[in-house]
Order: C-alpha cells, then structure tokens, then sequence
C-alpha cells in the first residue's frame, strides 16, 4: 500500500535559530534569500526525515510562498503544497494548473477583506506602538493571507495583535477569518484557505491511481490540525503548539 506523509516545515522538520539556539551536529535546512542559513534540523530530526524519505512519499504542507520554499534544502520526491494549501507544486515545480486557478478565483473575492485586514492591524499596531511588520502574501500573482511579525521579536506585541483580532471579529469589526498565532507570527487567513483542502485533493489523486493508501499527517500548530485530521494518523513534535495544549486539557 502506498504509504504518504503530508508534514508541516517549520517547527516540524526544522526549527529556526530565532526560537532555538542550533547546537553541535544541526543542520542548515533552510535560507534566507542572502544565503544566510535561518533554520536547522537537530540530529534526531536528521535521522527522522531519513528515515521518512526512505519509508514513504514525504509530501511538505506549508504555509511558506514558492520563493520561502525554495529555500528548503530537503528533497522531497512528489508534489508540495504551500501557501497554506493555496497553490500544489507538481514533482517539476510547477503549479497544478486546475487548483491554481480555482484559489485565483476565490481570492478574488477577498480582496476587500484582506486590505481591511491590514489596515486594521497597522492602526492597532500604531496605537500600540509596536514595529509589526504587516504584509499581504502574494504568490503566482494572487493574494492568499495577511501575516504580522515584530521586527525585533516582540511576542507579546504579536499576542495582544492576536486578542484584537479576535474581538474585532467577535464584535463585526473583522470579517470571519481564521486567526494563526504562534510565536513571533500572526496569519490572518481567509476561509476558504486551507491546508486541508489541498491534502484531500492530493490524497483523491493518489488513491485514483494506486487504490487505497495510507495517510499520516505531521504538524506543530494548532492550525496543522485540520490537514492532519483528514490523514489516517497525526504526529506531534514534542514541546509543540499542539502538543502544549494537550498537556493543558490533560492536567
């Protein structure tokens, strides 16, 4: 039986060294576009991915664009999907034509809301007076989410950005979005974006050409779940966004 694993990057297979400090024996999995390394697998995510290029079709779910991605030093063997599931890059690199075209047309209805959402985030981030960096993540000339993050580090600038998000929504002073907070990040992403959506696709695609298969889904964030629900089995990471909070309905 064909066996795919649909696994997040960040946090997942590699850390970046803003978050962890990298240590003897890390590797440099991905780069920042002057070359510089930004991310590092530690010696047990070395042997993990491995072991999963070896065992089964390794298949990244990222949030990242086609220009983040390609800094990624892993070579996947099949299809990616980035841009939380907005665009699914074939072997080649190329777009899947069909699915392109089909998220061009559903962001071309949230055009308005995703500039609304900027502009709400620069004026509470002016009356906080924080440096969140707030921009619109285009990708193959669509616009897919809106993500703030502090130029120096601020977290607790990027969680009270969070808390007005959510009440603005809760109030009607937003539109219904989903809300990614992690971190040093904050993703504003419109509904019909889901990483889920582009994992069942890929997952039709191969039981249309091998019959059954055998999913796992890999993630760290809260907002992994839903891709990894429609998988036969979930991983965590250890010490992850998802894993904190099991530990938390747990005690």
């Amino acid at each position: 039986m064909k066996k795919l694993l649909f696994a997040d990057l960040d946090d997942t297979l590699f850390q970046s060294h803003r978050k962890v400090t990298p240590g003897a024996g890390w590797e440099p999995l991905a780069y920042l576009r002057d070359g510089q390394p930004i991310s590092y697998a530690s010696p047990q995510q070395q042997v993990l991915l491995s072991f999963l290029l070896q065992e089964m079709t390794l298949i990244p779910v990222t949030a990242r664009n086609h220009d983040a991605f390609s800094r990624v030093r892993i070579p996947f063997p099949a299809q990616a999907i980035i841009n939380y599931g907005g665009v699914i890059l074939e072997a080649n690199g190329t777009p899947e034509a069909e699915w392109l075209e089909a998220s061009r047309v559903s962001a071309q209805g949230c055009a308005d809301n995703m500039r609304t959402c900027i502009d709400a985030l620069e004026r509470e981030n002016a009356a906080l007076g924080g440096d969140a960096q707030i921009r619109l993540i285009s990708d193959f000339n669509i616009p897919f989410y809106v993500v703030a993050k502090s130029t120096s580090g601020d977290i607790a600038l990027i969680a009270s950005l969070y808390r007005y998000c959510r009440e603005a929504m809760a109030s009607g002073g937003l539109p219904d979005l989903t809300l990614h907070n992690n971190h040093n990040n904050l993703a504003l992403i419109p509904r019909w974006l889901d990483k889920q959506n582009a994992v069942s696709h890929l997952r039709k695609r191969y039981e249309a050409t091998y019959g059954q298969v055998l999913t796992f889904g890999m993630g760290d964030s809260l907002v992994d779940l839903n891709f990894m629900r429609a998988c036969d089995y979930q991983i965590i990471p250890a010490g992850s966004q998802i894993a904190v909070g099991l530990e938390g309905s747990l005690a």
